[in-house]
């Protein structure tokens, strides 16, 4: 792990979503606990509402280890366009920035949410150390994992519609049993 800093400096990106950004800002502060430098990276359009919710005094810092800042965002594209278009770019140029100033240290890893592979994939291709986090809950996890197998068994179609919104699934001896018609993504 290459830092110039005290602590090791990482870079944490939630996917910009709702129920995305908490976790992955609880876990920065586990980090932080353990010694880490954070620089907790938004979309400006959500980098702005969490400015907004913090008292006055604090700025643009949480406390003296996590960093907020941001990349730019499409206000009026949709999700994905913006995603896929725009902010690997964005991110690239904002980890170099971080890389260069000397200020925070090297960067010694990206976390990203599992759902921003894109930030995964930049931190790939700069050479950097990466890791994925997933804020949903492990039943979703083991769901989402098993795609390839429900589509397979003919549970779910390519999209990931229930072919029949009675079929039970059951992945695993130690995980309760779930209709497909309540997989998370049908239910939302």
């Amino acid at each position: 792990m290459t830092t110039t800093g005290v602590h090791p400096h990482v870079v944490v990106i939630p996917s910009p979503a709702q129920g995305h950004v908490m976790p992955l800002m609880r876990f920065s502060y586990c980090l932080v606990d353990r010694g880490f430098e954070i620089t907790f990276v938004n979309i400006e359009s959500i980098h702005a509402k969490l400015i907004d919710s913090l008292p006055p005094e604090k700025g643009k810092e949480l406390d003296d280890h996590i960093h907020l800042v941001s990349i730019p965002d499409e206000p009026n594209a949709s999700f994905s366009n913006a995603t896929f278009s725009k902010l690997p770019a964005e991110l690239e140029k904002l980890l170099r920035n971080i890389n260069e100033s000397g200020k925070s240290g090297k960067i010694a890893c990206v976390i990203a949410d599992e759902t921003a592979g894109w930030a995964l994939d930049v931190a790939r291709k700069m050479g950097m150390r990466h890791a994925s986090f997933w804020p949903g809950s492990a039943g979703t996890k083991a769901i989402i994992n098993h795609i390839t197998e429900l589509i397979e068994m003919d549970a779910i179609d390519n999209n990931g519609n229930p072919k029949k919104n009675d079929t039970i699934i059951n992945l695993s001896s130690t995980m309760p049993a779930i209709k497909a018609a309540h997989f998370p993504w049908i239910c939302m």
